[in-house]
């Protein structure tokens, strides 16, 4: 059996249509028709997956949901609802709801939202149990993965500490957790700890606890690892202290919590990882001898990518079965040219990278085969134009090994001394090699940080994805957003909550400019998109997902709760890079004779200059913003609110928009003063149009250098504007 599966509704034709379904895909299914007694059986069975109605008799199935999150929080749940809306669907997955879908239910859809969620279940916890869960087995018959697959087993059937090292992407975690899977202490839990993004004290805290008082005590990992399994992630980041008390610990079994006394013994296994080879850490003085001797007992060594080509084709098979199932599509094969591309690609990411290259490939192709045109597009080293963007040999291998600097200088931290004793030349040379491939070094010639460098970013996107609960201004609904992480080069993507189409951040899709900027692709439409794409624009967020209903939600009028939305997701800088859009001549729309207009020219930074001239109350103002970074961004430009005239407003009503409007969320102005609410800044309306404008030059899909002076326009001029540029210059 792939799995159990409960289904809770108090629907008859619904449980018995779910249930021939599931059973045919080979799921073992259990059936409930009310809350209560789908508690009881989820305590005494424990599936692998809840499909939860939404209205049930008695307990319904948002009180259902809590309380199975409080009992077991690492179920996965899919809520059910015929009655659906955008504000139940984020509140669900607020309260840990993997998704939700709506009925009538599609076949399809369900189907590939329970592989969906039981892939989630299988890679993505910190705490597994194995129940459920379908053993994956390792991918690779080459010679060096034959001897990965004999240590592995010996690992499996033993009870020994383990390190797991190879170069980052090469699959550490996964050979851990099968490792885990594997052994006898399966049935307890597994705890991660990523040594490389931890400071010390909280590592310290995390392993061995500090003594509190009891109503603020928590337990320590080893407490809550007790009898099963703790992975320390990037164990060469770990500080000489942790790491000698680390040798302490597994040599005596036992282990301290900082303040008390006592000494509490112990029974967990040590996994460990390092993108390094210990043992030459050793050698430099880096990395403890005796925590090498004590976790070291089996050490695994996993080969990169390019050294086993002929494992290439099978880790394809199985992240196209894997991804398309978890997006919905149809993904058939890959044809033989394409493959020998993805075959022959030097693989610097290694198996994470290829992984990352067929997700933005899936996403983003409408038909059922991969071909080189869907593979061209997305590899790192290739512009989006593909092959045909390089007019000769030579500027492609420039291409290529400008990429190849920038990896091996973001390896060692931008750390040029280091970057070059790893290539086997001087520090001269490379800064030399550097200067010419345009990959900006400072005046001293010490490396700055990649944020900063002259011709591009490294890519950005969440680190785990938050949802927002709002009302949209001009249709009035209830709605919200889900934000989530996607992989390198996939750009900004919206997303319906509902039918699951897509609709990319692009000037290509502009269906209106009146009031607020709308996307259309297909039959799917996105309103208000200005407000988060000034938030992602400032954040530098390159590659995210958006769920939303038909309008993104206006909040307080500003982009506020946009920016906080981010800080909780966390950011998460990525391997590739996205060139700077940098403005190489004065671009304008409109003429200075007449008010109003809006031109962009050659600046080093991203500045707007914006002047207004309205009759009072606005009356005369203007402001100048420049972009030191996303903290300046949020000072001065993300809580300036939307405005609108009383005549608008009506006007707007009259159309059937507007309807969204609170007292709260819009500047409503009449022909004397602001009637509604204080303002944040004496210049909040100026302010406003600033944010308007970094929303829109967003669409153009780059970071931009360049200088804007704007006059009384709006998204109109601003989106033709727009389109002047990227006719010039992309």
């Amino acid at each position: 059996m792939k799995g159990h599966i409960l289904i809770v509704d108090d629907e008859e034709n619904i449980l018995s249509s779910l249930e021939g379904i599931l059973t045919d895909e080979g799921f073992s299914v259990s059936k409930a028709k009310d809350g209560l007694e789908a508690l009881n059986k989820i305590k005494s069975i424990s599936p692998d997956l809840v499909l939860l109605d939404i209205w049930l008799p008695g307990l319904d199935g948002i009180q259902a949901l809590k309380t199975i999150k409080k009992i077991r929080t690492d179920m996965d749940i899919i809520i059910m609802s015929g009655h659906g809306t955008i504000e139940t669907a984020v509140k669900a997955t607020k309260l840990g709801a993997f998704d939700f879908i709506e009925k009538p239910l599609s076949l399809e859809n369900v189907v590939s939202t329970v592989y969906a969620a039981l892939r989630h279940k299988k890679l993505t916890r910190l705490v597994d149990t194995p129940s459920g869960i379908e053993r994956e087995e390792i991918i690779g018959n080459s010679s060096s993965m034959s001897e990965v697959k004999t240590l592995v087993e010996m690992a499996s059937n033993s009870d020994t500490n383990v390190i797991i090292q190879g170069e980052r992407g090469t699959g550490k975690e996964f050979i851990a957790r099968t490792v885990y899977l594997h052994s006898f202490r399966r049935d307890m839990p597994f705890i991660k700890m990523t040594c490389s993004i931890i400071k010390e004290d909280e590592a310290e805290e995390f392993l061995f606890g500090i003594k509190r008082e009891p109503a603020l005590a928590k337990r320590e990992a080893t407490e809550w690892t007790e009898g099963g399994t703790l992975f320390l992630d990037d164990i060469e980041s770990l500080s000489v202290k942790l790491q000698n008390k680390l040798i302490t610990v597994i040599r005596d079994k036992k282990y301290n919590v900082k303040g008390d006394r006592r000494s509490i013994p112990f029974n967990v296994r040590f996994i460990a990882s390092s993108n390094k080879d210990l043992r030459e850490e050793v050698k430099k003085g880096k990395f403890e001898e005796e925590l090498l001797n004590l976790m070291g007992e089996i050490i695994i060594t996993l080969p990169r990518l390019n050294e086993r080509r002929d494992d290439i084709p099978g880790f394809i098979k199985y992240f196209i079965k894997s991804i398309s199932t978890e997006y919905g599509k149809n993904i058939e094969k890959v044809d033989d040219e394409a493959m020998n591309m993805l075959i022959n690609f030097n693989w610097q990411g290694n198996v994470k990278e290829l992984k990352n290259v067929l997700e933005h490939i899936i996403m983003t192709t409408n038909g059922s085969i991969i071909n080189t045109r869907d593979v061209s597009t997305a590899l790192p080293i290739i512009s989006a134009g593909g092959f045909d963007s390089y007019s000769s040999i030579e500027e492609a291998e420039r291409a290529w090994e400008r990429e190849f600097v920038i990896h091996h200088l973001k390896r060692h931290n931008m750390d040029i001394s280091k970057t070059a004793t790893s290539l086997n030349t001087d520090r001269a040379s490379l800064l030399k090699k550097m200067r010419n491939l345009g990959i900006s070094i400072d005046e001293q010639g010490k490396s700055i940080p990649p944020s900063v460098q002259r011709n591009g970013i490294f890519q950005k996107t969440l680190k785990r994805s938050v949802v927002l609960c709002g009302q949209g201004l001009h249709s009035g609904l209830k709605t919200g957003l889900i934000l989530s992480p996607l992989p390198p080069n996939s750009g900004i993507i919206f997303g319906d909550i509902s039918s699951g189409e897509t609709v990319p951040a692009s000037l290509d899709y502009i269906q209106s400019t009146d009031y607020a900027t709308t996307l259309k692709k297909g039959m799917t439409s996105v309103k208000t998109v200005e407000h988060i794409m000034a938030v992602l624009h400032m954040y530098r967020i390159t590659n995210l997902l958006i769920k939303i209903g038909d309008e993104v939600p206006i909040m307080d009028g500003s982009a506020a709760d946009f920016c906080q939305l981010i800080e909780d997701g966390g950011m998460e800088e990525q391997d590739e890079m996205i060139e700077k859009l940098i403005i190489d001549d004065k671009y304008m729309v409109g003429d200075i004779s007449s008010g109003r207009y809006i031109f962009i020219e050659p600046f080093e930074k991203f500045s707007i200059h914006y002047l207004m001239d309205y009759p009072p109350p606005i009356g005369k103002s203007e402001y100048t913003f420049t972009s030191d970074g996303k903290e300046s961004f949020k000072k001065e430009i993300a809580p300036a609110r939307t405005f609108a005239f009383i005549k608008d407003y009506e006007k707007l009503e009259e159309m059937g928009l507007g309807s969204g409007g609170k007292l709260s969320n819009v500047i409503l102005v009449d022909e004397e003063k602001v009637i509604n609410t204080p303002l944040r800044f004496d210049d909040e309306f100026v302010r406003h149009k600033i944010l308007d404008i970094i929303g829109d030059f967003y669409l153009l899909g780059k970071p931009i250098m360049g200088r804007i002076t704007a006059r009384m326009t709006g998204h109109t001029e601003n989106i033709t504007l727009l389109k002047k540029i990227k006719e010039k210059l992309l």
